[in-house]
């Protein structure tokens, strides 16, 4: 397509340009660079999402801590009352009201039970009330039997009506066994998380044992008891502390940091939404991607400044040779030049010099030639008026005839310094008096200096024959003379024809002038000739190819 040739054909331009190939370098230089820079952005991703992750487990672990201080805090609590003389002594209502004035200060309350399981005081309630019988599991009353404190999983409270989480401790009053629990709201852990200052946006739960939700920094009251996700399920199944991926029990993908507690076996899970978590970790890779194509516009600024000075330059130089081929002396280079095209520059200057003398002293001598050649031709013409002078007939004329044809091509060649002779100016010269009996049209030829002598003889001959037997010889007698150039052989036609002149009678033989002719066109100029002795006149055709036109010049 012609307008897609169009763009390609102007991109190579701009490519094939100083100023494409430096912006090519500069870009050329700046693609390791770039990829340099690709490789150090994704290092820089890698390194930012796991300084997040870190940040994620580390974050995970203090809460866990936190927890386990808190778990720690009630074992404290219940070992210490496990010691209160009242209930050692089996003196419930006392130590009612002992263990109730020990919680104005806490967020739980205490809890008394016997073997199996029913309670016997419940300072959240009046002491006296009654109460309901608890459900403990195997893993409690193992516990319990072994003489250890043991922090439940959640729990229902049976009186307080909520979940719960409790710490209990074995105690034996009077010969039986007990066990005295401290027991807080299981929303109370959700302080831990106000405490260590969770981000908003992130999610922070503890998981029991069973994988159920204890506490949530966000929708607590909605998911505490819930059971954790699939896949974070499977998340614990494989390991006790990670950074995996996971979907929050809201739906929304998120990137969880979970450690396991030892010492409760509780689960603290930290989790991200995975979008916020890609817009903070591709926020830092942004500000590295625009700092990079910042430094990638202004390098190819930079190229564009440079380089229009340098083309500049460039074009200096290319006006610098066309004064050359002028003829025309060049100006020194200016001072802010670059070095290197200044050396260019003085280089032009140097030959630009050496061209013109060389051309001064080849004019010197192509014009002392052009006098020599003059002399020998008036010499050649003495010579022949010496030789012939006592001969009958008129050779001396014929031959000074053609030595001035000759001779008027050889100052048309001169005038032009021998590159080029036009065809018109060639005919003009070489019909010489009857110049004004031949009607002439053709175009603009240039002829190379070989082609422009023989073809003088040939129409110096052409009009002498003529003027002695053809058109010429009559009072009104005439020649047309048409010539023609084909553009793709770079041939020339030409026809002289003669026009009311006598009757032709085609000759027996060919004389002097017919032989010369045909041996300019056929031999010389390696061209085709033919004589066509028509009843009413003589009919010339010939063509021959132009041959190219001359590499040099000699301006006069």
């Amino acid at each position: 397509m012609p307008g897609l040739e169009t763009a390609e054909h102007g991109l190579r331009r701009r490519v094939s340009s100083v100023r494409g190939r430096l912006v090519l370098l500069t870009v050329s230089l700046l693609v390791p660079a770039l990829l340099a820079m690709g490789f150090l952005l994704a290092s820089a991703d890698r390194e930012s999402r796991g300084r997040l992750y870190q940040q994620l487990l580390t974050t995970a672990r203090a809460l866990n801590g936190a927890v386990d201080r808190q778990a720690a805090t009630g074992i404290s609590v219940a070992e210490t009352l496990a010691t209160d003389e009242a209930l050692l002594a089996g003196d419930w209502a006392g130590f009612h009201a002992r263990a109730r004035r020990a919680m104005e200060r806490r967020t739980g309350w205490i809890v008394v039970a016997d073997a199996n399981g029913q309670q016997v005081l419940n300072t959240l309630v009046p002491y006296g009330r009654p109460l309901p019988r608890i459900q403990r599991t195997p893993e409690e009353t193992k516990a319990f039997l072994a003489g250890r404190s043991k922090v439940s999983d959640l729990l229902a409270g049976p009186v307080a009506g909520t979940p719960v989480i409790t710490v209990g401790t074995p105690i034996t009053v009077k010969g039986r066994f007990y066990v005295l629990s401290y027991v807080v709201d299981a929303a109370s852990f959700t302080s831990v998380f106000r405490q260590q200052r969770v981000p908003d946006t992130w999610v922070a739960t503890l998981l029991d044992n069973r994988q159920r939700v204890i506490a949530r920094s966000r929708l607590n009251e909605q998911f505490t008891g819930a059971q954790a996700s699939a896949d974070m399920t499977e998340n614990l199944r494989h390991s006790t502390e990670g950074v995996n991926r996971s979907i929050s029990l809201e739906g929304v993908p998120t990137r969880v940091a979970y450690t396991r507690s030892p010492q409760t076996g509780w689960t603290l899970v930290v989790a991200i939404p995975r979008k916020e978590l890609a817009s903070t970790v591709n926020r830092s890779v942004a500000v590295g991607t625009g700092i990079f194509l910042l430094l990638l516009v202004l390098g190819l600024w930079l190229a564009l400044v440079y380089s229009r000075r340098i083309n500049r330059d460039m074009r200096r130089l290319v006006r610098d040779a066309s004064a050359i081929g002028r003829g025309e002396s060049l100006q020194p280079a200016p001072r802010d030049s670059l070095e290197e095209i200044a050396a260019v520059h003085a280089a032009l200057l140097t030959a630009s010099e050496e061209l013109k003398a060389r051309a001064e002293r080849q004019g010197v001598m192509i014009n002392e030639l052009n006098h020599r050649v003059k002399n020998t031709l008036a010499t050649v013409q003495a010579l022949a008026r010496q030789t012939f002078a006592k001969v009958d007939g008129a050779p001396l004329g014929v031959f000074t005839d053609r030595l001035i044809a000759l001779s008027g091509a050889h100052d048309l060649l001169t005038r032009t310094g021998w590159r080029e002779a036009d065809m018109a100016a060639l005919i003009e010269a070489s019909l010489g008096a009857h110049g004004d009996r031949v009607d002439r049209e053709g175009p603009t030829v240039a002829l190379a200096p070989h082609t422009a002598v023989g073809l003088s003889m040939v129409f110096h001959e052409l009009a002498t024959n003529s003027a002695k037997y053809g058109a010429l010889s009559a009072p009104g007698g005439r020649v047309a003379l048409t010539w023609r150039r084909d553009p793709v052989s770079d041939t020339l036609f030409f026809t002289w024809r003669d026009v009311g002149g006598p009757q032709v009678i085609p000759p027996a033989s060919l004389g002097f002038g017919t032989r010369l002719i045909e041996s300019s066109i056929r031999r010389e100029q390696k061209g085709q000739a033919r004589f066509d002795f028509l009843p009413d006149g003589l009919v010339f055709e010939a063509s021959l190819p132009l041959p190219e036109a001359v590499r040099w010049s000699n301006p006069l």
